[in-house]
């Protein structure tokens, strides 16, 4: 392959593997028929996939050993969507060529081909085995297809499967006697009396794989095996899908379409100029966005051409030759404003002047566009299939990984006027019914809004209110006279002025937009109230100053570490070293070390490697009776080793590189065959006792390494970093980092409420939060006091902007996220964090929290100037709220002590302390 594949991939394809010997294992017994299908969430790349297993099914792989006498037959119900597939596996396998072993079945197919010849894919589209076709009628005596399909399946050196794509289409419930009733795929499945026997073994690939698993389990004579599952979480988590769907309406039915088209543009605008920035920052191609405009079926010329005039007046910096559509009609469509040409869905991506397209369904199955990050849809209430469906396909992420550096560009965008809060449910179930891989909470929103740093707000309240002073100075009449506007403007530079030009995403430069603005002065100088009133840089700088600890659950392979670690290094810090062959050299000689280490142990491995213990009886012919009971050994044949060999491959995390030197240097060294060699490596492999002292040293190495290089971890290339993070979390129960502004999700929930303040807020100076009612009074209450500035709502399991406190409960590391993180200036200008925390006492996590703040604490005394855990306790009839200063040497001390189970001793005890409420309406 030329692609790594993720864990999740390569476990699909061992799984399925497996399946599919199995199938073919019982076929070749008794003659006995059955499926599997391989679930795929929408993306998970199903593609990739399925060439991985072509590829391994043919040629075998470290845990395979393939099968030279199989061959694919790939069905589905569109020539482009095989086409593209064909593509697809070329571009993804080594070994899989489009011109020698992948071939597409055409009209005229069964005239040059008698059977399907081993090692090679054909693709074939259900439409050609109609009827009337070609491929299905013979012609003056010749071929047609199903004598193909017999003479392949009745050569006992061919082994075929039919792999069904997009598995959840045009398939029968059962199959049925009378073949002018059964569907294409049926004839091809179950067989037709006379024309073709049924399939052996067939393989149904769908993110939605019911209708394929209900209609196969309908066969009476096929046995369905337990499908493959690709785990949803496995793909959310492998960045390979954008983290986020925002499905925006207006809360209640009104026309919206004209502003929704300005803010969709206005959102194409923002992705343009931050992909532009992250890639040029790390000196990659750019990532040109696209937007994809869905239109009704019958939409008039008209209608395109105010839409093009609207999309050139907000994005100046578009030219006309930006459209494109992909109407089934396949026509070029000229408007008044621009020309708005035909081009093939699958050319669509790589078109980079192709920045808006124009579309009335899904597009076409199969097709997907990573580059597409926003939608604009006008289709009607009655329509949700069509827009879950293009949402779909525009859910990969550009560089087949999540952006942890810039949170927005792991979001799609979806405008959809036509709906309000209550229909759109309607597209959050299609989404769901499709089986797209979006997380269950908070993985769709609706009703979002845009948040962006304080310091953005700021800058463009000021910048509105300079243009209405100037608006106003030319007309003294208008009823928003700045003359009579409140004096809270005053100081806006001092706030302002001293702008971190990396914070400041919303002046789009190059990309900058035309948007109406309809604002007062009054509204304007009540955003300005609502936000922070503080220079962003200071609070910029605390923020990003703050240390976070984030606990590593992975269960660590000290080799895949250590082997990733040297690739990191000699790639990325230290090019010029010889590492790999040091480390080579190092761990070949540590296993000869490992086996005089270990002689009774190895011995034992080897011989249970190199030979096989076979049990004799010997029977008299006559009587029956048994006079010998024997055991010999008999010497394991080259494939049995071969096996072996691939185990070994794989305890050592792949790297095959390293076990064949090994291999290749002892047979050298010891003057013995290459099999005696292989044994010897396999038999390591095999001994528990020596693969563990291979570990530690392993583990040992990946630490000294770490020591050595770790200082230059910022020369880590972007595409590395996340290796590089899970190795160093491997080393220590928690990996430090400092927090990253620019890494926080900047959307919220309208829905939710709003509070002032906030270091992230909306155009209007809100930010939206979901809080219990302990949470809500500790937000009024610090609002209240002077000292405090602004605040951060702490969010959770974001790895760069979460403060993360490590913990441990029940022997296990735990991550524990602070509620809220308070800025306050002091007199002299200084910035000085704090943390108020609702602590919930009554957990059974309590106590272990509690012990994880105060080694955090120690460890980073100046982190904080104070540390509040506050509680809300009941007293008889009265609820009290309560604190522990956790920067008190003397708290610390009694929780570092503390055995109780409880933390409501520690509340109640008397070293806490009475916690004033102030709700909102005493502000």
């Amino acid at each position: 392959m030329r692609y790594e594949l993720f864990d999740f991939q390569k476990d699909a394809v061992g799984a399925l593997l497996k399946k599919m010997r199995a199938m073919r294992n019982s076929y070749d017994a008794d003659g006995s028929l059955s499926s599997v299908s391989l679930t795929a969430p929408t993306g998970a790349g199903k593609t990739v996939i399925s060439a991985a297993i072509a590829e391994s099914l043919f040629y075998g792989n470290d845990t395979f050993e393939g099968d030279d006498h199989a061959v694919i037959l790939w069905l589905s119900d569109s020539p482009s969507l095989n086409e593209q597939t064909m593509k697809r596996f070329d571009a993804a396998t080594d070994l899989l060529n489009g011109a020698t072993s992948m071939e597409t079945v055409g009209p005229e197919f069964a005239k040059a081909h008698d059977r399907l010849m081993p090692e090679h894919i054909y693709f074939l589209n259900r439409q050609l085995l109609s009827k009337k076709g070609k491929l299905t009628n013979n012609t003056e005596g010749g071929r047609t297809f199903w004598d193909v399909l017999t003479n392949t399946i009745e050569d006992t050196d061919t082994h075929l499967y039919l792999f069904v794509d997009e598995a959840h289409r045009g398939l029968g419930k059962d199959a049925t006697s009378d073949s002018a009733n059964k569907t294409i795929y049926a004839k091809l499945i179950d067989g037709q009396k006379g024309l073709n026997p049924p399939m052996p073994c067939v393989v149904g690939i769908s993110a939605t794989p019911e209708r394929f698993n209900a209609a196969m389990n309908g066969r009476k004579n096929r046995d369905m095996k337990a499908p493959v599952d690709v785990p949803i979480s496995a793909v959310r988590a492998s960045g390979l899908i954008k983290d986020m769907i925002e499905l925006r309406t207006p809360k209640k039915k009104a026309d919206t379409r004209h502003q929704d088209l300005t803010q969709a543009c206005v959102k194409l605008a923002r992705a343009s100029k931050l992909w532009k920035e992250y890639c040029t920052k790390n000196g990659i191609q750019i990532i040109v966005p696209l937007m994809v405009v869905q239109v009704e079926d019958k939409v008039t010329k008209e209608t395109l051409t105010e839409l093009c005039s609207q999309i050139l007046k907000v994005c100046k910096w578009l030219g006309d030759d930006c459209f494109a559509n992909v109407f089934g009609e396949h026509d070029d469509i000229e408007t008044a404003v621009a020309k708005i040409p035909y081009c093939s869905p699958e050319d669509v991506s790589g078109n980079t002047g192709i920045r808006v397209l124009f579309a009335k369904d899904a597009i076409s199955t199969g097709w997907d566009c990573p580059r597409a990050e926003v939608i604009y849809s006008r289709r009607k209430r009655n329509d949700p299939t069509y827009i879950a469906q293009l949402i779909g396909r525009m859910i990969r992420t550009p560089l087949a990984r999540r952006i942890e550096s810039e949170e927005e560009l792991n979001n799609v965008a979806c405008y959809l006027p036509e709906y309000d809060s209550e229909t759109v449910e309607d597209v959050v179930e299609k989404l769901k019914e499709d089986n797209v891989a979006v997380a269950e909470d908070g993985g769709i929103l609706k009703n979002p809004a845009d948040v962006s740093w304080y310091g953005n707000t700021r800058r463009k309240a000021e910048k509105k209110l300079k243009a209405k002073k100037a608006q106003n100075s030319e007309n003294p009449s208008d009823d928003n006279n700045f003359e009579g506007a409140s004096p809270v403007n005053e100081k806006i530079s001092e706030y302002v002025e001293d702008t971190n030009e990396e914070m400041s995403n919303d002046d789009l430069g190059e990309f900058d937009v035309d948007t109406d603005d309809n604002e007062t002065i009054e509204e304007i100088e009540d955003v300005l109230e609502r936000t922070p009133k503080v220079d962003q840089k200071l609070i910029k700088e605390s923020f990003e100053s703050i240390i976070t600890r984030q606990v590593r659950h992975d269960k660590p392979n000290a080799f895949m570490d250590l082997w990733d670690c040297v690739d990191i290094i000699s790639s990325d810090i230290d090019s010029d070293s010889d590492l790999n062959e040091k480390i080579t050299k190092d761990f070949c000689n540590n296993v000869d070390a490992e086996i005089e280490r270990n002689p009774s142990e190895y011995k034992r491995a080897y011989n249970e490697i190199s030979s096989t213990v076979v049990t004799v009886k010997r029977i008299d012919p006559l009587t029956g009776e048994e006079y010998e009971d024997r055991e010999e050994s008999v010497e394991n044949d080259s494939d049995r080793m071969i096996a072996y060999y691939r185990k070994a491959v794989s305890t050592f995390a792949g790297a095959s590189d390293i076990v064949k030197e090994y291999i290749n240097q002892y047979r050298v060294n010891k003057s013995v065959n290459y099999d005696k060699a292989v044994a010897r490596m396999s038999a390591v492999a095999a001994c528990f006792e020596i693969v563990r002292g291979l570990e530690q040293w392993a583990e040992k190495k990946t630490h000294e390494l770490l020591d050595t290089y770790g200082p230059s971890r910022y020369a880590v290339a972007e595409e590395n970093k996340a290796k590089w993070d899970r190795i160093e979390g491997n080393t220590l129960p928690f990996i430090e980092s400092t927090l990253n502004i620019k890494a926080i999700v900047k959307h919220q929930n309208m829905d939710y409420d709003r509070y002032p303040k906030h270091i992230f807020s909306d155009d209007n100076g809100w930010t939206y939060l979901k809080l219990n009612d302990l949470e809500k009074k500790v937000v009024y209450t610090e609002l209240s006091r002077k000292l405090n500035v602004a605040w951060y709502r702490n969010q959770s399991r974001n790895l760069n902007a979460s403060l993360a406190i490590p913990y441990k409960l029940g022997g296990e590391w735990e991550n524990m996220y602070p509620d809220f993180i308070f800025f306050q200036r002091t007199n002299d200008g200084k910035i000085v964090r704090t943390i108020v925390d609702p602590h919930g006492d009554w957990l059974g996590d309590s106590v272990a929290k509690l012990k994880g703040y105060v080694a955090y604490l120690k460890d980073h005394p100046n982190m904080f100037g104070s540390v509040l855990a506050v509680a809300d306790e009941k007293v008889g009839n009265v609820t009290k709220y309560l604190y522990l200063d956790l920067m008190n040497t003397e708290v610390q001390d009694t929780i570092d002590n503390f055995s109780g189970s409880s933390a409501k001793e520690l509340f109640l005890g008397d070293l806490s302390r009475p916690y004033t409420i102030k709700s909102d309406s005493d502000s």
